[in-house]
């Protein structure tokens, strides 16, 4: 079992429990004898895994002048000079290492479209035989790669060449690469099934490449064909890889700094032959992606390769698909892997029983982050064909996107952007977005004359695209046959040929699956994917992300435009800013004689410049939260709420449903009253609850929330063909809160601690839980998800089985957690950074295998392996708080987080594994559970190993036996040392730094 701060507390048995009077006499004592910060006890519980973990600090640092002034190629050696300038602008003159890489921009030979990265550069990536943890199946117990060895690209050192100190901070190195031998001989085992050379290649001119004729064209095993001039020859377990010397072609000098000075990355294109720059739109070029737009989510820490190469230009130079993994026998081509990293889970193959892996990391657990829901398929649209099947030989579901189609996260070029802005209504509303920044090839992922193959089948690899590629694409057989995956298709894999899905109830043409015919021959007529899926001339405005619309075809079957189809997510995300949601400026009212809250709300939308009206213009399924945060003896409002109205929820709010048929009704005519009112308004009353009158304090402020659905029906036809395929989120506007005075209080809203739009778009574009009911508003989650919420309060499987309501939970091995926003999302982020997690129910966020076996069939997991990866610096406190929110001291009021919400070791076990089992034991009295302090509520969270809590927190003030109406009993000091300007600034010891 891991170490972990809430099994210290929460999970030893009854009988060794130390009595509470008995702790908070030793921990005064503690608190007075023992004094002084541990800058260097970090807390973690030390089982960090190396491979797959992300680091607190690795941004690289800023600030290096590193300019390449110029290139060439002499006597077929490349020569780059360049400057090194200091973060003051003063020049180093003692530069003495560095690293080089030489590549080319060649056509591709598969078709006459697009242009590919190839390394001059190459090495041999020999690997062990055996005890490849990521490879291992029944069918492969030992681990073996798949290939013993492979090509890869590859830099060169200052130390193989010449590098001259020119003074003043400039220099020139001379690669000792000669471009005109740059070939590498390897051997290993099975080679022979890693590649394959035909005399077919490209077709006889590319838009910057004119008279190529034919030539050869070699493919790796996972289709991944090679670019012109890239050639491969031998036999058996040798091959022999050369890469030809094509002046007239762009080509890229790139190095990085290491070693004691700052991880800095140049890189500088040029033509050989005449020492032009290439032109955009003249040359060819591949200038699609930006650190800037990685960074809204990495957050500065893309720093791979022992932390020197950070910059995604020079990435490419080896991530091209020249590159190969042996592990995996999967390319490392940089448009393919990223793609394929990014959708992690719901990668087709994924689904099939294919893991996703590269050497010894496993992605197949990664989910891209830009929408966060509950894991669900769904079902065909229209004429949708599905593809592949899974292991039991059933046509593979659809699964949401989670927005891996929310293209323009990553890359953008001038024309989508121009035409987004017009969608949004403005360069200020586009940018609520927080999508990529312009590059001049950052349209090429929809453009037909630059899009290829490899980059569809890289997120849709249950396809395969062309008639005569069977001999090329042997890897997917192969890890069908590894992993256990079906067999059964047309290629001896999981995969259906393109526009050879299955459609209805049969495989289209009624031919059994892996009988079917081919489908379409791709590009051996020079036909390109936009001839399809771009079929559309000029800007597509109006309709762009927009999947329901007809678009022109030339085959009986529909077509569909890639921006139409990639830009749907993006669309409802911006459409869903135009919409409003508004209270009136007066608040709402409780009137506590008659038990009633009133309020006047409206829904503007700026998109049509108009106010909604439900069965008029829009589809309204409102509903609303409502809870309270109460005033203490003392006067003070609390910063966290407090109701509880639920008998078996703790924490529980007032939940106020209403759907269509309810707002068509004017309510439901007991409880909500519904009357229009001027100015786009609606009146609504709500009656309370018996409870939740009951449980309202005698002074306090409540929060009203909106949550659910509110829905714009547009003149382009019915919402679900229009906005929702099944996939793409519905638009919905930003829920929002207004506060009422309760008592003697004034009503002012809580504390603001993150901004959805300022901090958590940079990840989380849509954030919709709850069956989406709760949508992209922490002001709303933050009232259930306060400090007495624990997930103690449900009685259904499989919640039961997977532990709680009287059972250790068979993750965790405890009774129960606390659900509190401001610990819950700290641990989520944190998970994979040390070898615990958190179990939430039966939802698992990161933590080590701590079980073998499924607890039923409907156990969705299995073994622990709920892996969660921060994608950015998990120490950058910035990246999610705003206004200083994250700094110490606390705002007065905050409460700490329920750590038992009853006397488990005298607890009423009558009911145990029912709803009932709540009430029995009283888990709505918020003043009896025991809780954590403020501050260790949340350093906890993260700072998980038991001997800190005990060393560290608890010797300092912190307590675990705080109460709601004692919530300090210790008098936590970490702001002595923590607090600004402290010997452990938070700031300091944490990777704080700007957005």
């Amino acid at each position: 079992m891991s170490s972990m701060t809430d099994d210290f507390i929460r999970s030893r048995s009854a009988n060794r429990r130390t009595p509470r009077a008995l702790v908070t006499l030793l921990l005064a004592t503690l608190a007075l004898i023992l004094a002084g910060c541990l800058p260097s006890d970090d807390g973690f519980d030390g089982s960090v895994d190396e491979p797959t973990t992300t680091p607190v600090a690795t941004a690289p640092a800023e600030g290096l002048g590193l300019s390449i002034t110029s290139a060439s190629v002499e006597d077929g050696h490349p020569v780059v000079e360049f400057t090194l300038l200091d973060d003051t602008g003063v020049p180093i003159t003692d530069l003495d290492n560095a690293s080089f890489t030489f590549a080319k921009l060649a056509p591709r030979s598969r078709y006459g479209v697009g242009y590919d990265w190839v390394n001059y550069i190459t090495r041999e990536r020999q690997v062990n035989p055996t005890g490849w943890a990521h490879a291992v199946s029944d069918n492969n117990p030992d681990g073996a790669p798949m290939f013993g060895n492979a090509i890869q690209g590859a830099v060169e050192n200052s130390n193989n060449g010449t590098l001259e100190n020119l003074g003043n901070g400039e220099y020139r190195y001379t690669f000792s690469l000669d471009v005109t031998n740059a070939e590498r001989t390897i051997t290993g085992d099975n080679l022979e099934n890693l590649w394959r050379c035909v005399d077919d290649g490209s077709h006889s001119g590319h838009a910057f490449s004119d008279d190529l004729e034919t030539d050869v064209r070699c493919t790796w095993a996972d289709g991944t064909t090679l670019p012109r001039g890239v050639r491969i020859e031998g036999s058996g377990d040798t091959l022999t890889y050369t890469v030809d010397y094509n002046p007239d072609w762009t080509h890229r000098v790139g190095m990085q700094l290491g070693g004691g000075l700052p991880a800095t990355n140049a890189w500088f294109d040029f033509i050989p032959a005449t020492g032009e720059t290439p032109m955009h739109g003249v040359d060819a070029t591949r200038d699609i992606i930006s650190l800037e737009s990685c960074n809204t989510c990495h957050d500065g820490t893309l720093a791979k390769h022992g932390g020197n190469r950070v910059e995604p230009q020079y990435c490419v130079t080896c991530h091209n698909p020249g590159s190969v993994d042996p592990v995996s026998g999967r390319s490392v081509d940089f448009k393919q892997m990223v793609h394929k990293i990014h959708r992690g889970g719901t990668l087709p193959s994924v689904q099939a029983g294919v893991p996703y892996f590269i050497r010894n990391n496993d992605f197949s657990n990664l989910r891209f982050p830009q929408a966060v829901h509950e894991n669900q398929t769904v079902a065909p649209a229209g004429n949708y064909v599905s593809h592949g099947v899974d292991r039991a030989g059933e046509p593979l579901g659809r699964t949401y996107s989670y927005g891996i189609d929310n293209c323009v996260k990553c890359h953008m070029g001038q024309d989508t952007h121009d035409e987004l802005v017009l969608l949004a209504g403005g360069e200020d509303r586009l940018a609520r977005q927080q999508l990529a920044v312009v590059t001049p090839d950052g349209d090429n992922w929809h453009e037909g004359s630059a899009r290829t193959v490899e980059v569809c089948a890289s997120c849709h690899d249950n396809v395969y695209w062309y008639d005569d590629s069977k001999d090329d694409e042997r890897l997917p057989a192969l890890m069908a046959q590894r992993f256990g995956a079906s067999t059964a298709g047309y290629r001896g894999d999981w995969r259906s040929g393109h526009r050879a899905g299955f459609t209805g109830d049969e495989w289209r043409g009624g031919m059994s699956f892996g009988a079917h015919h081919e489908g379409q021959s791709l590009f051996d007529t020079n036909n390109e994917c936009g001839s399809c899926h771009n079929n559309v001339d000029g800007p597509d405005t109006e309709n762009i992300g927009l999947r329901g619309i007809a678009q022109p075809r030339n085959f009986p079957f529909p077509h569909v435009n890639m921006n139409r189809a990639h830009l749907s997510f993006t669309r409802a995300a911006i459409r869903q800013d135009q919409l409003t949601i508004e209270f009136g400026s007066e608040g709402a009212a409780l009137d506590r004689e008659q038990g009633t809250i009133r309020f006047r709300l409206r829904v503007r939308d700026d998109g049509q410049n108009t106010f909604l009206r439900h069965d008029d213009n829009a589809r309204f399924q409102l509903g609303f939260v409502i809870g309270w945060r109460e005033q203490n003896a003392s006067g003070l409002i609390s910063a966290d709420y407090t109701q509880s109205t639920h008998p078996n929820w703790p924490g529980r709010t007032e939940d106020v449903g209403c759907n269509e048929a309810c707002w068509s009704d004017d309510g439901n005519d007991t409880s909500l009253i519904i009357n229009e009112a001027s100015n786009g308004y609606y009146e609504v009353t709500y009656t309370l609850s018996a409870e939740a009158a009951a449980n309202l304090p005698e002074h306090g402020v409540g929060t009203v929330a909106v949550q659910n659905q509110v829905v714009p029906l547009d003149e382009l036809g019915d919402v679900e063909s229009v906005w929702d395929d099944g996939r793409t989120p519905l638009v919905n506007a930003l829920h929002r809160t207004t506060e009422f005075a309760i008592g003697n209080a004034v009503a002012e809203p809580r504390r603001k601690v993150v901004d959805v739009e300022e901090t958590c778009r940079s990840c989380h574009i849509r954030f919709a839980k709850h069956g989406g009911n709760r949508r992209n508003s922490p002001e709303l989650c933050v009232l259930c998800h306060n400090p007495s919420n624990t997930d103690i309060s449900a009685g259904t499987q499989p919640f039961i089985t997977f532990g709680r309501l009287g059972n250790l939970g068979i993750y965790d091995r405890k009774f129960e957690e606390s659900k509190d926003f401001k610990r819950m999302i700290h641990h989520v982020h944190r998970a994979q950074m040390g070898g615990d997690g958190i179990q939430l129910r039966d939802n698992v966020f990161g933590g080590p295998l701590d079980r073998d076996t499924p607890a039923g069939a409907w156990d969705p997991q299995g073994p622990w392996d709920g892996e969660a990866h921060f994608p950015g610096s998990v120490g950058n406190c910035n990246t999610c708080h705003v206004e200083d929110s994250y700094q110490l001291p606390l705002q007065a009021g905050v409460i700490g987080s329920s750590i038992r919400t009853f006397d488990w070791d005298n607890a009423n076990f009558t009911n145990a594994g029912t709803g009932q089992f709540g009430a029995d034991n009283n888990v709505t009295d918020i003043h009896q559970h025991e809780r954590f302090s403020p501050i260790a509520s949340v350093c906890t969270s993260c700072h998980t190993d038991e001997a800190w809590l005990r060393d560290h927190i608890l010797q300092r003030g912190g307590s675990v036996t705080a109460t709601l109406d004692n919530p300090d009993p210790m008098q936590e000091g970490c702001a002595n040392c923590h607090g600004p300007g402290g010997e452990a600034d938070i700031s300091r010891v944490h990777d704080v730094r700007p957005r």
